[in-house]
């Protein structure tokens, strides 16, 4: 079986709860980081894809190696129906790889913003299990417009797409649906410059941590049974397709 691949942007390279769900949906995961100077595998090496946020610039694509090999595995990876799982970054890049359009909101936004699930969500056999509605971590200044045909699977208050499926095995969500504790709390929420953003984008941060740490509970459970369900989808699809 092909391995499923984990891109990550950050020096941290926290994946979060990915990891493990995929695993224990079957999947050998390989992962790449910009600090791995390493060739990016090509689609058809790959049984699926799950790219994490950061900070560089889905608007800047060309302006960064790494990004635009990420954009051009993307794009390969669409053209062929591989499954591809985006987080933030990861779903602007997917967007952009698609065709769509990423543009600057003008502002930095971190908050946990309610996510309303819309009526094609239902069946989706990825995010099929999420609730009607549930509090998520957003924080970006980019907003994702997805290519014409992206189908919309749910919403959050403001401009932007908050979740979409591109084709039959490619979503993006807006939100951070990886994290954990250790990552988000201990990790970011921690560390002084990503504190001094949250509190300049309006959040006092012991509020913040606090407020964090009763919503990061909900999403971890509706979230790992999404990438788990991701991972079965990968390793069905690889048998289905080689």
């Amino acid at each position: 079986m092909k391995p499923a691949l984990i891109v990550t942007h950050l020096p941290d390279r926290a994946v979060g709860i990915v990891r493990e769900c995929l695993e224990s949906a079957g999947c050998e995961v390989i992962e790449r980081n910009p600090d791995d100077h390493a060739p990016m595998p090509s689609a058809d090496d790959v049984s699926g894809i799950v790219s994490l946020g950061g900070r560089q610039s889905a608007r800047h694509v060309d302006a960064d190696p790494f990004i635009a090999a990420e954009v051009a595995l993307l794009a390969g990876a669409l053209a062929r129906q591989v499954p591809v799982l985006g987080m933030c970054l990861g779903a602007q890049l997917l967007a952009v790889a698609g065709g769509g359009v990423v543009t600057y909101s003008g502002r930095m936004y971190a908050g946990w913003p309610e996510l309303v699930t819309l009526p094609a969500a239902a069946d989706d056999p990825v995010y099929g299990s999420f609730p009607a509605r549930l509090p998520v971590l957003k924080w970006h200044e980019d907003l994702i417009a997805p290519p014409p045909g992206a189908l919309e699977l749910a919403t959050t208050p403001g401009p932007g797409s908050a979740l979409f499926r591109i084709g039959p095995c490619a979503w993006g969500s807006q939100a951070h649906l990886e994290l954990t504790p250790s990552m988000l709390i201990d990790g970011w929420l921690s560390d002084a410059s990503d504190s001094a953003e949250v509190e300049a984008a309006g959040n006092p941060i012991d509020a913040f941590r606090s407020e964090s740490r009763g919503h990061l509970e909900v999403q971890m459970a509706a979230a790992r049974p999404m990438f788990s369900a991701f991972g079965r989808l990968t390793t069905s699809w690889t048998s289905s397709t080689a």
